[in-house]
């Protein structure tokens, strides 16, 4: 670049020296200044920066966008959902037992029993244990003598609907357990002493099956009255 500035310099010094010495009019001398001039160093000005780009870069502030939940300074705050609250999505009943054996509704039902031969009341014993949402539509619960051996007397309680609906027998039965159960069905097995066989060894055997038919408690079978006729 300073050799190109130096030539054009020596260019036009010898250009001026000929529109000196060789015209008397100024015309060589006019064509040399416009010689002179064309050779000297050309500047441009500088390329503006576009505005969109000026103006984002203003001291002080930033550009960036608001993060999920928050607002400009002086805007009300967003709220955000927090779908992960469990109270939300739990039933307010779910867990609890279908059948509560310490309500009113069972404890009543027991009071009106009596109390069992050697004992003053009788407990719960085998019962119902489905909960909330999943309940059956037959409910059942073991009134039992308390500290009892298997000839000691009990009664079954059926319920639907939380309403008592019926006993299993119009008395206590001894040598009884409840041998399977569905959703509207409860099968009972009875045992009982058909001569003199030993408590632990009943000869007499009999399954019946209580459902639900849409109003009442009913068995396939009647219970063998042996069951409940004891001494």
């Amino acid at each position: 670049m300073m050799k190109t500035l130096v030539h054009a310099g020596i260019a036009a010094a010898a250009v001026l020296a000929l529109a000196t010495g060789c015209s008397d009019d100024g015309s060589v001398g006019t064509a040399a200044t416009s010689a002179v001039d064309a050779v000297k160093p050309q500047t441009s000005a500088p390329t503006p920066v576009s505005g969109s780009v000026g103006a984002s870069a203003q001291p002080g502030k930033s550009e960036t966008a608001p993060s999920a939940g928050t607002s400009e300074p002086g805007a009300p705050a967003i709220p955000v959902d927090n779908p992960t609250d469990p109270s939300a999505a739990v039933p307010v009943d779910q867990g609890n037992p279908c059948l509560d054996t310490s309500s009113d509704l069972v404890q009543n039902v027991i009071a009106t029993l009596g109390p069992p031969p050697g004992s003053d009341y009788y407990e719960i014993g085998e019962h119902t244990t489905a909960t909330t949402p999943n309940c059956p539509t037959l409910t059942w619960a073991v009134a039992e003598t308390p500290s009892g051996t298997g000839s000691s007397p009990e009664n079954i309680m059926f319920f639907h609907d939380n309403k008592f609906a019926r006993l299993a027998t119009p008395s206590p039965s001894a040598f009884t357990s409840i041998s399977a159960s569905t959703d509207d069905s409860v099968t009972v097995h009875y045992s009982w002493l058909v001569g003199d066989e030993p408590n632990c060894c009943p000869e007499g055997n009999a399954d019946v099956m209580f459902s639900w038919d849409g109003s009442n408690v009913v068995s396939d079978i009647p219970v063998p009255t042996e069951v409940y006729n004891f001494s």
